[in-house]
This record gives C-alpha cells, structure tokens and sequence, in this order.
C-alpha cells in the first residue's frame, strides 16, 4: 500500500477555522484527521502541503518513521510545525486502524479502561453569580467536572477566542501593576462557584498564562480554600523554572503542555516535575505518536495526563483513542456546547457521544467518525475568525 495523495480542506467552526485532511492511498484506503491553529490557519495549511509532499508514494504503515522523518528533516522546531506534523500523524492512525478493521486503541495496546472522562467550559462572566449559573447549568448537563478562565481578564469565552476582558486591560503583561483587588475577587467567583455545586464537582482553572510568579503564588493561596482540581498555566508556559517555584508553592497542582511542540520539549517539565498534571494535546504535540511518548515520560514521573482538547470531532476522537489507552490518564478537556455540537454533526458521521461526562469507548474501525466533505466545502475558511485575540 502507498500513499496516492493528500487533500485538505479548511472549514468556518464557528469560532475558529479546523483544518481537515484526508491521506489516499492505492488501495483505496483512506485516514482523516482534524487540526486547528487560532490565528496560524493558512500558515499551518501550507505546512501541511509541504509535509505531504514527502509522504506521497511512501509505506503509510510506517507510522513512526514518518513522524521522525517530518520533524528531524525540517530541522527547525517549533508548534507550528509539529500541528501539521500532528495532522498527518493523525489520519495515518485512522488509515492504519481501517486497513486492518479495527479502533485506533487497538493499535496502540488496547483498552486500559472502557469509559473517558471529560470535563467542559463554562464562562467567567461579568460576577460571581453569573459564574456560579455557568458552572452550575453545566453540572445540570451531566458534567462532574467544569473548567473556566480566570475571572476579571475574561469575561466572555468563545472556544478559542477570548472576548471582552472585564476588568484587567487585555494587552496588560504579566509583569504590569494590578489592581489591589485583583486575587480577593477571584476569590469570590470560585467561592460563589464551590457553594452553587458542592464539594464533589471538580473546578478548573486556565489563566492563559497572564501571570508572573509571584501573582500567580498570591492566586494560588486566594484559591486554596476552593479545592480546585488544577489551575492551569498560570504563568507563561516557557519558562520551566517559573512553574517549578509556583508548583513549590501551591497546594493546588499546577497543570501545563497544551503548547509543547512535542516529546522533547515536554521532557524537562516532566523531569524536573515542574506541573502535577500534563497536558498535551494531539492535535499540536505531533499527534497521537508524539502525545503517547508524553504520557509514557509522565507515567515514569508519577504525573496525571489531563488532555487539552478544545476541539472538533476527529481531533475528540483521536485523544480519546489514545486516552482510553492509557493507565495514568486523569480527564481530559472537551468543547461539548450546544454551539459547538452542530458543527461536529455537520462535518462528521458518527461524531464522539459523550454521556454523564464520559465518552464510552467505541469499536468503530479507525478514529470512528468519518469527514461530511460535501458539507465542509460548504462553510469555507473565514479570514475574520484568524484576526485579533487576547492570548
């Protein structure tokens, strides 16, 4: 069997633009896979018609090779790269998995588990009580586990875009004078939060990285008392030093990875266990091949894996292959809303079901959903959906 040709095609998500492949082959079998780069669409488009130029007319069962070929060749790192690596990667693991009629987890050892927990999103908002509504209406959905961004920068949350901070300027730096008040009102919104669900539900929070070390110790001690499950990059995510001291200091565990390019740029946080929990993410890390070897190195560490995955249908289903797979997997992210759920009913058949906060664990040959091309030609690429941004 060898790879004929790779097609793409870019689709308006909503909030963002998804990018998806599908790699043919002489046998008539395919793989499709789905990435996503908020404000980079074009960029890693190009990127991955340059890295199929390679894989044209090569073995698609060789998996491994071709993501150590696609990254080594290029000799220059960086996410950009390893996300249309990830593509790639991706849809040769659906490939593989309907070539021979059987789940991606298959391939990769088998179940460890038959159900994948998932958290959801809900929005800051503008007060402590619209907060606690949020999170409480995603409670009432099914979720036990709820993630939201850090109240006073972020008002609005719209999947991968942030609109509207409500009170910190949103081109403030981290280094920046901050309001007196700043971590006594955060304070209140998780209080507001933790009394409207109980003391069993699971509260997350994603800073986006809009803190330097010594505010982001004075955010962790203000939100001790709510027992969050992690906060997640509460300083920029470069530095490993800087989430080392505040991992130190904090009761709560400190999360990071959605922004490692792949297995070696997540190794020194790993090793010098500067996060509690990791979080890679399949479709920016090199795919499923480079995010397995992630988990492995937190494995060895005794870390948890927490996905981020605010994503699409094929993207959901790729990490949850993976995740089902493995044994110190804790959650991992997911962007089910009503908003989102038409967009994976329109571009996919059989998209991922989640149920109670869980994915059940499918049979589905491959990665399981299959692309609605003649959908996605439909809602092309919108340039508005890449402009602008706050972090």
């Amino acid at each position: 069997m060898r790879v004929t040709g790779v097609r793409q095609w870019i689709a308006d998500f909503g909030f963002y633009n998804a990018i998806y492949i599908r790699i043919e082959t002489d046998e008539g079998v395919v793989g499709e896979a789905e990435v996503a780069m908020r404000r980079r669409t074009r960029s890693v488009s190009a990127l991955i018609e340059e890295l199929s130029e390679y894989l044209i007319g090569r073995d698609p069962t060789r998996i491994e090779q071709h993501a150590e070929r696609m990254y080594r060749d290029s000799f220059l790192g960086g996410t950009l790269l390893t996300i249309g690596i990830s593509a790639i990667d991706q849809a040769l693991w659906d490939l593989n998995g309907r070539a021979l009629g059987v789940p991606v987890h298959r391939l990769l050892g088998g179940k460890f588990r038959d159900r994948v927990p998932v958290y959801t999103h809900a929005k800051a908002g503008g007060s402590p009580e619209e907060m606690a509504a949020e999170i409480r209406d995603r409670v009432d959905r099914g979720f036990t586990a709820v993630k939201t961004t850090l109240p006073g920068f972020y008002e609005k949350v719209t999947s991968v875009r942030h609109d509207r901070p409500a009170l910190i300027p949103a081109r403030q730096t981290e280094t920046e004078l901050l309001p007196t008040w700043t971590f006594k009102v955060i304070a209140e919104y998780f209080a507001a939060a933790r009394e409207a669900v109980g003391p069993d539900i699971h509260l997350m929070l994603d800073c986006h990285g809009r803190l330097n070390v010594a505010n982001a110790i004075r955010l962790c001690e203000a939100l001790a008392p709510y027992d969050l499950t992690f906060i997640e990059e509460p300083v920029p995510a470069d530095r490993v030093d800087w989430m080392l001291e505040v991992s130190r200091r904090s009761t709560t565990p400190i999360a990071a990875g959605e922004r490692w390019g792949n297995h070696f740029a997540s190794a020194p946080f790993i090793g010098a266990h500067a996060v509690a929990v990791v979080q890679p993410d399949v479709g920016i890390c090199g795919g499923i091949t480079a995010a397995r070897k992630i988990a492995t190195c937190a494995e060895a560490h005794g870390l948890s894996i927490a996905f981020h995955n605010p994503f699409g249908p094929l993207q959901s289903a790729a990490t949850w292959q993976l995740a089902a797979t493995l044994p110190n997997l804790m959650i991992s992210e997911s962007m089910i809303t009503p908003a989102q759920t038409q967009y994976w009913e329109r571009y996919t058949e059989d998209p991922p079901r989640v149920e109670n906060g869980e994915w059940v664990v499918t049979d589905t040959p491959g990665l399981g959903p299959r692309l609605r091309v003649e959908e996605i030609v439909k809602h092309p690429f919108k340039p508005e959906l890449d402009r602008g941004g706050t972090r």
